[in-house]
């Protein structure tokens, strides 16, 4: 029996549903909704992997870059309320 990959499913825009989409590494801006003190503030993650679309120019960070979003938000929300060890 022959080994079977599942093909990856080609990423659609968000916002606008447009299939044409380019990779880019830039930074992505990031708005904060919580906890109290941090709310309405933005940070910006640097050297992210994105997919822009075409069609309206919408970021999506890929899952790699989503990944480091998560990863710099969440340590940028420690240093800024003093958690950081």
């Amino acid at each position: 029996m022959g080994r079977t990959t599942a093909k990856a499913k080609k990423p659609t825009c968000t916002n606008c549903a447009g299939t044409t989409l380019v990779r880019r590494t830039t930074t992505y801006p990031v708005r904060l909704t919580g906890p109290a003190p941090l709310a309405g503030k933005e940070i910006h993650v640097h050297r992210v992997a994105l997919h822009e679309c075409r069609s309206c120019g919408h970021l999506m960070p890929t899952p790699a870059g989503q990944a480091k979003v998560q990863r710099c938000v969440q340590q940028g929300i420690d240093l800024f309320l003093g958690r950081l060890r």
